[in-house]
């Protein structure tokens, strides 16, 4: 008997990797247990990019009604959601190959959809996929999903809207946040006008939840769904709750500049009706961790919140503004205390304090604005577990940041002869071996530079890629390197953590000093040769 094939037409082998991911993922869903990634999961994310074909063919296969076993099928999109993800990190960096395979991917989604070979059911769950990784819906998807009417997931066609908006309200526990997020992946492969209008509808209801969950739909990353969210909350706005209006006062600077006026129209009508600006509820941080800045410039921080006897865990994750921020339910302490405790051993997360992060929001909420993108609402979630209400945009000066960092180090170690050796020595500091594994080029014109000195040396292959390719993002490592010296400093003032030593190297980075002086740069090149030569992770320290 021919075996069946695949989405991408090829043959399916009787077992698979991906089969054994999904069923893992199913086992730990049927259990209620957290579902986490492993190294040998991150492996095959990265290794196996076209294994997203074989994935949506799980869902499409198990997912009822066209299949039987609804687990397997969630199993399935969990691994769909983490290879789109690890394909969309390859697509931020310039890879070609990563966006044509998932323009192909979806090429294939839609054109199963469109030959009725896909219920709405699959259809909103893969779109819902693609949203959660960061990817766009292509325009064939788009089509695809408006002209599908069966969908069991998202805003019902139904004559009565307010009855189905009654109804995701309460499958969503009255819980805003949620609706919102339910909302958004349902609306992701659709029109971003015909997004805004489905929104739209929700600042119209006479449900309280639905009003508030418009509000927060005006953190949308589509202006199209702002404006028309914006637009029909201003008629509505004296049936709004104080609560709303506190909302609306904290993330108004977070929106672009050109679009507080709108705010203001909103809050000044809820105003002139009565409406009272909410109290902001007691919100503390009893634990904070920060990870290092990785190569790509990202940052996670962990947040623990006391919520009577249970706490909570609040996450945000920084790059080049706040990409994403999560604030879980309540739960027991002892497994809060367990993820902090495997975060802080696991991964290179330091205790900080709360001033430090408050710092980092505020200036990668003014990273944003400048780029006129707004934060996810997730972030408002945070603010308000720990008590973030004044968390407003305030870009870090680090021409000031460096001159206090420089200031606090004994004039000794800022002695001419002795920089010169911090730096020669700068890229052998012990604790890179924790925090730096991840400090290389990794992108298309990096993976272009490497190539063009494939053979030879490895030291004059370091060499080239220090002056064709760090030497032009010499920026962006002073930058990196004098955040990791703000990190460590805060997290141990006291020097062991060598802070000192890496806001020198800022400063050197800073001020133009040869990058062949800075050992730290040349382990950054050295790694960055042997990652995109090899493929493999690399390990500080390293001799050359």
């Amino acid at each position: 008997m021919a075996r069946r094939k695949g989405s991408n037409g090829t043959p399916r082998p009787k077992t698979s990797e991906t089969l054994r991911h999904a069923r893992s993922f199913a086992r730990a869903i049927a259990r209620g247990q957290p579902l986490r990634i492993s190294p040998d999961l991150e492996r095959y994310f990265h290794e196996s990019p076209r294994e997203i074909f074989a994935a949506f063919d799980g869902v499409a296969d198990n997912m009822p009604p066209a299949g039987k076993d609804e687990t397997l099928a969630f199993g399935y999109l969990f691994v769909l959601r983490g290879l789109l993800q690890e394909l969309r990190y390859r697509m931020d960096r310039g890879y070609a190959d990563a966006t044509a395979l998932v323009a192909d991917f979806q090429a294939t989604v839609a054109r199963r959809a469109r030959d009725s070979q896909l219920d709405g059911r699959v259809l909103s769950f893969t779109a819902g996929a693609l949203q959660q990784a960061g990817i766009d819906a292509v325009p064939e998807l788009v089509a695809a999903s408006t002209a599908t009417s069966d969908s069991e997931v998202g805003m019902p066609r139904l004559a009565d809207l307010e009855a189905a908006i009654a109804d995701m309200v309460e499958a969503c526990g009255n819980d805003p946040f949620e609706l919102v997020s339910a909302s958004a992946t349902a609306g992701h492969a659709m029109p971003p006008e015909a997004s805004g209008a489905m929104v739209a509808t929700l600042a119209t209801s006479k449900l309280a939840v639905a009003r508030s969950a418009a509000v927060l739909f005006l953190l949308d990353p589509r202006p199209e769904v702002r404006y028309a969210v914006a637009a029909a909350l201003l008629p509505v706005s004296a049936t709004l709750s104080p609560t709303d209006v506190r909302r609306l006062i904290a993330m108004r600077n977070w929106r672009p500049e050109r679009e507080r006026a709108a705010f203001d129209a909103i809050v000044r009508g809820a105003r002139a009706a009565g409406v009272d600006c909410a109290q902001w509820e007691t919100g503390d941080a009893e634990a904070i961790l920060a990870s290092s800045i990785d190569g790509s410039t990202s940052q996670g921080l962990l947040m623990v919140s006391p919520v009577g006897r249970q706490a909570r865990l609040s996450s945000i994750l920084t790059k080049n503004g706040v990409a994403d921020a999560f604030s879980g339910e309540p739960g027991p302490r002892r497994r809060t205390e367990e993820v902090v405790a495997r975060a802080f051993l696991e991964t290179a997360m330091l205790p900080v304090s709360r001033g430090y992060i408050d710092g980092v929001v505020a200036h990668h909420l003014a990273l944003l604005v400048a780029q006129d993108k707004t934060p996810p609402v997730g972030l408002l979630q945070v603010a308000e577990s720990i008590g973030g209400a004044g968390w407003q945009p305030s870009p870090s000066d680090p021409d000031k940041v460096l001159a206090e960092l420089w200031a606090d180090i004994p004039e000794a170690m800022r002695d001419a002869t002795s920089v010169r050796a911090i730096l020669r020595n700068s890229g052998r500091l012990p604790i890179l071996e924790r925090i730096a594994d991840s400090w290389f080029e990794d992108d298309a014109e990096a993976a272009q530079i490497v190539g063009e000195r494939s053979s030879g040396p490895r030291s004059k292959r370091v060499e080239h890629v220090l002056d064709a390719l760090i030497a032009r993002r010499r920026s962006k490592w002073a930058d990196l390197v004098l955040r990791t010296a703000v990190w460590l400093r805060d997290a141990d003032a006291s020097g062991e953590l060598s802070w000192r030593e890496f806001a020198i190297v800022a400063k050197a980075l800073a001020e133009g000093v040869d990058l062949g002086e800075i050992g730290l740069m040349r382990e950054v090149a050295l790694q960055t040769v042997d990652v995109l030569g090899t493929r493999r992770r690399p390990t500080f320290v390293t001799k050359y």
